[in-house]
């Protein structure tokens, strides 16, 4: 059967995450309602490249799944959103070979979690927002920790699925953008809540909570039981898959 990849953005807020769920709407539920539509009522399964938790957003998640016809994939596209609500989009459709799978093609994924200095009305919605005070040098400090092969044990809840902890990292950094401070990861594979972890507790660190040694030796202990603090869902983006 004709394979197809898409490229999804949606905002998160409403959603209670990626994965399908009985009686709760979520972002594969909507495209598979959308799908279903165009099928004659027949299933059919979207696979993600990540399973985003409830309130996280995408830019760039990426989806495939298999028809019986052969649609112009423009076509398929428009099809798609005009069967949406307008939090979640496509923003492409392309024809891929039989053996593409959104999740286990995907070479790199990139996510970045927006944080706001100050208050705000609007933003809190896509970052959270944080005190002022809150010192980026610190937050930088501890992403130079996060580089290469590493065991992220420690910050990522226990999953049956996930026996192995270790991440390759490709880059890891802190930027200021105006009043955001934003964190970048790309790796190979992300384990369940790794980023709202691990930015949550360098914000600890960055509000003096606590040391960078601290964080350093979190990290390395690779303790599940580990006491770390979780960041809200509404700052976490799914920004880019690659293949």
């Amino acid at each position: 059967m004709p394979n197809y990849k898409i490229v999804i953005e949606y905002d998160g807020t409403d959603f209670y995450g990626w994965q399908l769920q009985r009686s709760k709407r979520t972002v594969q539920g909507e495209i598979e309602g959308a799908l279903k539509k165009l099928t004659t009522g027949k299933r059919v399964v979207l696979n993600g490249a990540g399973r985003t938790d409830a309130g996280v957003h995408a830019r760039g998640q990426a989806g495939s799944f298999q028809l019986k016809r052969v649609w112009n994939t423009q076509q398929l596209k428009n099809a798609l959103n005009g069967n949406l609500t307008d939090d979640v989009r496509i923003l492409d459709c392309a024809a891929v070979p039989d053996s593409f799978h959104a999740r286990f093609s995907a070479t790199r994924r990139l996510y970045r979690y927006y944080c706001r200095r100050g208050e705000s009305a609007i933003d809190r919605r896509v970052s959270w927002c944080l005190p002022k005070t809150a010192e980026v040098h610190k937050l930088r400090q501890c992403a130079r920790l996060l580089h290469g092969e590493i065991d992220f044990t420690s910050f990522s809840k226990f999953s049956s699925e996930h026996v192995n902890g270790c991440c390759n990292v490709f880059q890891c950094e802190w930027n200021k953008r105006g009043d955001f401070v934003i964190f970048t990861m790309e790796a190979n594979r992300f384990l369940h809540h790794l980023i709202r972890y691990l930015v949550g507790s360098m914000i600890q660190a960055a509000k003096g909570g606590v040391t960078l040694e601290d964080f350093r030796n979190t990290l390395e202990a690779r303790n599940p039981q580990a006491k770390v603090w979780k960041a809200p869902a509404a700052g976490l983006f799914l920004e880019k898959v690659s293949y």
